[in-house]
């Protein structure tokens, strides 16, 4: 019989869900993002899980589409280390859970429901895990209530904690008391935000420092060949990056005009193609699939979900975007992860010990604004050697990420096989 929900989770349950409500129905439709709707706040309403397994398995939990690569990585390294293992993957954003779908199939993903304690109850409930994994930062304090009542330890991954997070938890503990706190352990990505968990009340001897995760490529085959004429790839472009970036892009085209500039989106079919022409020129191409770039002219908008992987393996530049606006930035490794350089604007405020990582190193380029992206995108494009120091520099680096990620999947896999506390699958 499910235990009776006190009056105080059933009050922050209704706050939850008021918010998730206002968040979804009424100001996504006044956001340039395609992250809300009321369709999909209904979705998170009741979302179908996953049925329980026969054996031991971990539940993975990445928020967004740029946690999901953490997610897939460490899925990746625990099943070859347990191929009897299950492990199910979720995520909150539609983006995000596109993804995980893609990588676990629809048996093995679904979508995160709303932090009240009966949704998590039931989550927990219905998919019976041995282990639950938090991506990066994130922290909801019914998920946390529903899995330390079930017996179900937690662990965070590629901890992150911005000097604004902390600073907030510090001034609010009462989230932090309540999840942060009760982890069973934080993997941090560096060593300031592990002083900062453990400020945060989170016991030294349950963090370890394991550097940043993205670093870690998720195809280890070798680099593709490159587009000649060279192509530039624009990744993950925002609409309101468009204006700012098309003096630039104007200056490239007549500067190189044998280039070929590709722009992807990060939400596919939300721009109408009049506000792009405008914007961008009449002679730009709006095509919807990767293989008509060839033909489409020197100027191409590629408006398709997940292809922007297989243009960025094809490009000498790839230029991360959501960091010419105040947007926070996006992967800035996954061009160099494929073989291109990367390149990105000053708005890095989600990326910054990724953008850390990489500047120590040396293999990537960091750029002030839009108008010093064309000079920037010329110096690289005229010295192959340059690239190639950088990208070699970087894939030196992913083999020591790799290793870690090896020994953090040991670490988890270990855990849940331990008998270390009371069967909660009755």
């Amino acid at each position: 019989m499910t235990e009776a929900v006190p009056f105080r989770w059933k009050a922050y349950g209704g706050l939850v869900t008021a918010a998730s409500w206002l968040h979804y129905a009424v100001l996504s439709r006044f956001s340039s993002s395609d992250e809300g709707g009321a369709a999909w706040f209904a979705k998170r309403l009741n979302p179908t899980l996953p049925q329980p397994a026969a054996g031991k398995r971990i539940w993975i939990h990445a928020v967004s589409a740029g946690e999901t690569k953490v997610a897939e990585l460490l899925r990746q390294h625990l099943l070859e280390q347990d191929p009897k293992l299950s492990v199910v993957l979720s995520a909150t954003t539609y983006s995000g859970y596109a993804r995980v779908r893609a990588i676990a199939g629809e048996a093995a993903s679904f979508i995160m429901p709303l932090d009240t304690l009966e949704a998590q109850r039931r989550i927990v409930e219905t998919i019976r895990p041995d282990l639950l994994v938090l991506v990066e930062s994130e922290f909801w304090p019914a998920q946390f209530a529903a899995a330390e009542a079930a017996g179900v330890p937690v662990a965070v991954v590629n901890a992150t904690m911005s000097p604004r997070s902390f600073a907030r938890h510090q001034r609010n503990p009462a989230v932090a008391n309540r999840t942060i706190a009760k982890a069973q352990h934080i993997y941090a990505q560096d060593e300031a935000i592990a002083a900062r968990y453990a400020e945060l009340g989170v016991p030294r001897d349950r963090i370890d420092v394991l550097g940043n995760l993205k670093l870690v490529p998720l195809n280890r085959g070798g680099a593709a060949s490159k587009d000649a004429p060279p192509l530039i790839v624009f990744g993950n472009v925002h609409r309101d990056e468009v204006g700012v970036l098309a003096p630039a892009i104007a200056e490239l085209r007549v500067r190189r005009p044998e280039a070929r500039l590709v722009l992807v989106p990060r939400y596919p079919g939300k721009i109408p193609g009049e506000v792009l022409s405008a914007s961008l020129g009449a002679d730009l191409a709006i095509v919807d699939n990767a293989a008509a770039i060839t033909g489409a002219g020197g100027l191409v908008w590629l408006d398709e979900m997940g292809t922007l992987g297989k243009v960025y393996a094809r490009a000498s530049i790839g230029v991360v975007c959501g960091t010419f606006a105040p947007i926070g930035g996006h992967d800035l490794g996954e061009p160099l992860h494929l073989g291109a350089a990367s390149l990105y604007g000053p708005h890095i405020e989600r990326q910054q010990p990724l953008h850390e990582a990489l500047s120590a190193i040396g293999c990537a380029v960091q750029v002030s604004g839009a108008d010093e992206l064309p000079q920037a995108v010329l110096d690289l494009l005229d010295d192959e050697a340059r690239r190639r120091e950088m990208i070699d520099a970087f894939r030196n680096v992913t083999e020591q990420a790799t290793e870690r990620l090896d020994a953090l999947a040991s670490s988890l896999v270990a855990q849940v096989a331990k008998p270390a506390r009371a069967d909660p699958h009755p």
